[in-house]
């Protein structure tokens, strides 16, 4: 991430002495970020290896002089709470936020049992009746939302009572978690997922405090909240996979490299499909020119032309319009030698139709029968705009991946916002060797020769082609350019 001017991230938080948790941590996070970090204290800690001694809270007049300080010179762009010690701090911090309509994350530290130290009932009862529905997003543990929520420990119904408090969102971090699988599960208004992950055998300081602090940045950045949740579980994947040992300690480790599939989150909406991935067959890594079309006289139009790479996306139409369509471009694909046919949707007449594979969107995820596909040997595409739908792909194992729209289209209404070329490379170097990728939106002759230089399998387009004045002339020009060597 960069920008002229870096966003500032009010980071309210204990300090604590060895460095390894806490404000030392969150300012790590938010300067890997690319942001400016503006560190707000609440309490000096005395603890050790062996706990937590004593909070060491600061007095209110301390805290809010500091505060002045803090925003004197500097527009807030987020806020992540972490420790809060006491009641007094507590009524500050909703002071505080009254004066900042910013996305806040609270990383809510309840309780240090190795210290035997825990927040007591009056700051719980403020903190769930007063600041929640000043928050953006929480990020409690199992045991946090417990004392939350007054003991309540079944993850969705105690997420939904703080949401009813006025809670924009939550991430409860591995309340779903087993020997083999790290899982967090996110909820709002909206939606709900699991994100999950295979377990590191690590035992990591300071996780909680970057997770929180990584999400802030993000939205900092303006990122969706979907999106700022599964990079900032990437990010704290990767610093417990490097993380070194320090004393007695394993510290995590930060950095500002690109995102590594490895550390990428899987994503699903059902607890009982954490860890389950389907097996479909591979497609060629460079699947070529890519041409969408709506009907089937365009297939064998395409195929004439030398096109090997197509996809039949008839929205809207019936069954007996689709059908002898889907049927009749199948048996032209055929015809030809490797030609890679995907049907957009219509899974089950695919199948039916013995067609080389499906092209999925992410809504359609939701009532295909994937295990149905994968059984008939069909290949699979899935759409994804962004990081939390990648995730959702990874979960599903496909054929390939596409990423879009990359550049401002009108042939379809998209509610996300370009990719852009730079966001094509990353993926590009993130996903190879794993899966193909595809990049589709608004792409003509001259933006694919800029597209194939970022090393990108396939460009897919509609109206490139299907619009040209001389369809004929225009699809020669898009194979020669993917044939050239740069």
């Amino acid at each position: 991430m960069s920008n002229t001017i870096k966003p500032a991230v009010l980071l309210i938080g204990g300090l604590d002495p060895q460095g390894c948790a806490g404000i030392s941590v969150d300012i790590q996070t938010v300067q890997h970020h690319d942001a400016h970090p503006v560190p707000l204290l609440t309490c000096l800690t005395e603890q050790t290896s062996q706990g937590l001694i004593t909070l060491g809270a600061l007095s209110r007049e301390q805290f809010m002089a500091q505060y002045q300080c803090c925003v004197a010179d500097f527009e807030i762009s987020a806020i992540k709470i972490g420790l809060i010690p006491s009641l007094e701090i507590a009524r500050c911090i909703k002071t505080i936020l009254d004066q900042h309509a910013v996305p806040t994350v609270f990383d809510p530290v309840l309780a240090a049992t190795s210290g035997g130290i825990y927040a007591d009932k009056e700051l719980i009862t403020f903190i769930r009746d007063e600041l929640i529905a000043k928050i953006t997003i929480i990020t409690p543990n199992l045991p946090e939302l417990i004392l939350l929520t007054d003991g309540h420990s079944e993850v969705t119904s105690a997420s939904q009572r703080l949401l009813d408090k006025g809670l924009a969102s939550c991430l409860v971090t591995g309340g779903h978690s087993s020997d083999e699988w790290a899982t967090d599960y996110f909820v709002n208004a909206q939606e709900h997922f699991y994100c999950y992950q295979q377990k590191q055998q690590k035992s990591v300081r300071g996780t909680g405090c970057c997770l929180a602090s990584s999400i802030a940045s993000q939205l900092a950045f303006r990122q969706d909240i979907r999106d700022a949740v599964v990079l900032a579980k990437t990010y704290v994947s990767r610093g417990i996979r490097t993380a070194q040992g320090v004393g007695p300690y394993n510290v995590l480790s930060h950095s500002a490299a690109p995102v590594q599939l490895q550390d990428m989150p899987k994503l699903c909406y059902q607890s009982e499909h954490i860890g389950v991935e389907s097996r479909f067959p591979s497609c060629d890594d460079n699947l070529g020119i890519y041409p969408v079309v709506d009907h089937v006289d365009w297939i064998d139009k395409l195929l004439y032309e030398g096109v090997s790479t197509l996809q039949l996306r008839m929205k809207e139409a019936s069954k007996a319009e689709r059908v002898p369509q889907i049927k009749h471009a199948v048996d032209s694909a055929a015809k030809h030698e490797s030609i890679a046919l995907f049907i957009n949707d219509y899974w089950q007449d695919a199948i039916e139709a013995g067609a080389y594979g499906v092209h999925l969107g992410q809504e359609d995820l939701h009532d295909a029968q994937l295990t149905e596909i994968a059984k008939a040997g069909l290949r699979l595409g899935i759409s994804t705009h962004s990081y939390w739908e990648l995730a959702r792909a990874l979960a599903i194992n496909p054929s390939y991946i596409a990423l879009g729209p990359i550049f401002e289209t009108n042939s379809k209404q998209m509610p996300f916002s370009p990719q852009g070329i730079e966001r094509l490379a990353l993926w590009v170097n993130m996903l190879s060797g794993h899966y193909p990728l595809v990049a589709i939106g608004g792409i003509d002759l001259e933006r694919a020769k800029q597209l194939k230089q970022t090393g990108v399998g396939s460009v897919a387009m509609i109206s490139a082609i299907t619009q040209a004045d001389d369809y004929q002339y225009a699809t020669r020009q898009l194979l020669e350019c993917w044939q050239e060597v740069y």
